[in-house]
């Protein structure tokens, strides 16, 4: 009798596990709609229940019902409806991350401590995405198969600068951004790599669907010194250092006392009372060019210039036209009618 218990045990068990479970027997939840859920009171921390509306199991955590592990996000993908996302219903950030590494947040400016006393930084309820990093730098690059070197990116630097880098033409690159240390910042505009790729400044009219060229900077030459040049209305490379193609207007003003000359000047009208011209030092300020026209009725004086005989003079004779160009050292003058 001994020896025919194990097997008789044996039998059952095995009987046991090849028969089919009855669906009577199987554990049952309560159910509810999402507003009869709702509508509950008294719930105790670790109830269970399965809401009707959403398929999906919910326990309650003490204050309220969330989603159990069947309404997790998967791993492999998942199909959803319209109303479903990934994110947060509460007011705390959503972080993403990378090798336990923070790469993105999102979420409030105030919650994200993203808020400070600067304009278009201080709006607390202003929704930021914030790309992020491990070394103080982040950045966020674009795909581009056609680009052989440059793939298009934004990025920051240790310095605290933010540029915009990317392709250009599959082998050529541009890089805008700035530039600099504390308080020596700069904003730098890079065209590469032969010396004669251009920046071009157009406008689009609608009227007739076209872009319109214009300005122009671009170099002389596919040459590693290619001379920069800069063509307004030009629609080409322009043939000296400056080309415009229209008119130019200068400073010009009408005087009859006595002026010191600066950088806000250019033309200048003597046209009554005596007054006399003061000129920068020639050192601060080479090639700049002063335009002079004396027609107030008499001799007037001006900062020590060199005539067109090599000497030095200080006067300017009535009814007469002066122009004036510093060489760094001294002012030449270089007309006179």
């Amino acid at each position: 009798m001994k020896k025919l218990f194990p097997y008789l045990l044996f039998i059952v068990l095995t009987n046991s596990a090849f028969s089919q479970i009855e669906s009577g027997l199987l554990f049952g939840l309560t159910k509810g709609t999402t507003s009869e859920i709702n509508a509950i009171t008294g719930m105790e921390e670790g109830q269970i229940l399965y809401n009707s509306d959403t398929k999906a199991l919910l326990v309650y955590n003490g204050s309220t019902w969330v989603n159990t592990e069947n309404s997790n996000w998967s791993l492999n993908g998942n199909a959803t409806s319209n109303g479903t996302f990934l994110g947060t219903t509460n007011d705390v950030f959503m972080d993403l991350r990378s090798n336990n590494t923070s790469m993105l947040q999102l979420g409030r400016r105030q919650t994200l401590g993203l808020t400070q006393n600067y304009v278009d930084y201080n709006d607390n309820n202003q929704y930021v995405i914030h790309v992020k990093g491990s070394n103080g730098t982040s950045a966020l690059q674009f795909q581009a198969d056609a680009a052989s070197f440059y793939k298009p990116m934004l990025f920051t630097t240790a310095e605290g600068n933010f540029r915009l880098k990317g392709s250009a033409a599959g082998t050529d690159f541009f890089e805008i951004g700035s530039n600099g240390t504390n308080n020596a910042g700069e904003v730098e505009f890079i065209i590469g790599n032969d010396g004669a790729e251009p920046f071009i400044f157009k406008r689009f009219d609608n009227r007739d669907g076209l872009l319109k060229e214009l300005m122009r900077v671009q170099g002389s030459a596919n040459s590693q010194n290619a001379a920069p040049r800069v063509g307004i209305n030009t629609g080409q490379v322009a043939n000296s250092t400056l080309q415009i193609n229209g008119s130019v207007s200068t400073s010009i003003i009408r005087i009859n006392q006595d002026i010191t000359l600066t950088e806000e000047h250019h033309t200048v009208i003597m046209t009554g009372g005596r007054p006399d011209i003061t000129l920068p030092d020639a050192s601060s300020c080479i090639g700049r060019i002063y335009y002079v026209k004396n027609y107030c009725g008499r001799d007037t004086n001006i900062s020590t210039y060199v005539n067109m005989k090599g000497d030095n003079k200080t006067e300017l004779k009535d009814e007469k036209s002066y122009i004036f160009q510093s060489d760094g050292v001294e002012w030449q003058q270089l007309l006179k009618e």
